[in-house]
């Protein structure tokens, strides 16, 4: 992360035809705007800049870890153990979505499509809300791609069984603004949870409507066969 727009990649490979069949493959279709935002942004820091906002970085990793960890305490989610990545956390998502038992009236749940729907429907709420840097991932999502199918598409394994999000701890970002996105990550969150839930009563409402319709219409066929 360079401070800069996304529209550019580093490739690094020890091997040089790696780099040159890449190469071949986007030939010029890259943009410069990167590179000369990039260069941009270096100048007007200075090396000395550009190591301070590392060094704030690795400072505020700790407390990234330690808020994300509390928001997945009040959600009944858990954070995800990855030692060797230190700027992008996750969280699981396996509450997300409640589905009801059938208990109380509503024996409705979402198949394995609409409940990713449901999932990344989430993902929507944080952006437009102005939360970026999150990704949300599905489960058994698959994607066919001129005709390869991808499995778990999104997730780092094909068969992963937790539905996750990723945030990062970025470079630049200051303590102010980690405490509003946490701030604002909760609240989204309870959002989308109550509108989720808004939505099960409605339904649960309509079936018992319908259940009660039905009961009706059988009592007005079993009284006009009595009275034949």
């Amino acid at each position: 992360n360079f401070l800069v727009p996304v529209g550019g990649a580093l490739i690094v490979s020890p091997n040089s035809n790696v780099i040159e069949s890449i190469s071949k493959n986007y030939p010029g279709r890259a943009s410069a705007s990167p590179m000369i935002d990039l260069f941009i942004t270096l100048l007007s820091m200075g090396l000395d800049g550009y190591k301070g906002i590392l060094e704030e970085r690795r400072r505020l990793m700790g407390l990234f870890r330690q808020k994300l960890e509390g928001v997945a305490k009040v959600f009944g989610e858990r954070t995800l153990d990855c030692p060797r990545n230190t700027i992008s956390f996750g969280i699981t998502l396996d509450n997300l979505i409640v589905l009801d038992d059938g208990k109380n009236g509503d024996s409705t749940k979402p198949g394995q499509k609409d409940h990713n729907k449901q999932i990344t429907q989430f993902g929507s709420m944080l952006f437009t809300r102005c939360i970026s840097g999150t990704r949300v991932v599905p489960t058994n999502e698959t994607k066919s791609i001129s005709g390869h199918t991808f499995r778990g598409f999104g997730s780092s394994h094909e068969t992963y069984p937790h539905a996750y999000m990723t945030a990062a701890c970025a470079v630049g970002m200051g303590e102010g603004e980690m405490n509003e996105f946490f701030v604002r990550l909760e609240k989204s969150w309870k959002d989308y949870r109550a509108k989720r839930e808004k939505e099960r009563k409605k339904r649960q409402k309509q079936e018992q409507k319908q259940r009660s319709d039905s009961n009706v219409e059988m009592d007005i066929q079993d009284l006009v066969i009595s009275n034949n």
